[in-house]
């Protein structure tokens, strides 16, 4: 009796690691670039990505100097929607538990939603704000090849 408990416990033990839920690989990095226009002044980018299993975070920021120039921001989100609110609001939560809030609604947003777009559906949102303010969002879902 008692080497079965010992058997017992020991298939235990082993089984163990198994049960745990496997941790999602996490990739950071950040890319800077400065390059030099014909005029002498400098174009700066800085690009900072966060990867945690299929979900993504990147974020550019573009300086450009000048009169014409300005900042420019733009950002790439892949993850799964929590939440839509037709023409208000949209929620994306990626891999690392982050959610990512956009205001539809804004007077400077134009938004771009596919409509099979729903709670529970892996997104592609990419959005982009010019150095005015305006900013542009757009919403596809994230084919499953």
């Amino acid at each position: 009796m008692n080497r079965q408990r010992w058997s017992l416990a020991l298939v235990f033990l082993l089984a163990l690691p198994a049960c745990r839920k496997a941790e999602a690989p996490v990739v950071e990095t950040t890319a800077k670039t400065k390059s030099t226009n014909a005029d002498g002044s400098n174009v700066t980018t800085t690009t900072d990505t966060k990867q945690v299993g299929s979900t993504l975070d990147a974020m550019t920021e573009t300086n450009v100097p000048g009169r014409d120039g300005g900042k420019t921001e733009s950002e790439t989100v892949i993850g799964t929607v929590t939440e839509v609110v037709a023409g208000k609001t949209i929620t994306v939560l990626t891999g690392d538990g982050k959610k990512h809030t956009y205001d539809l609604d804004d007077r400077k947003t134009t938004a771009s939603i596919d409509r099979r777009v729903t709670v529970g559906t892996k997104v592609e949102l990419d959005t982009t704000k010019d150095p005015s303010g305006r900013r542009s969002i757009r919403v596809v879902p994230v084919s499953s090849s």
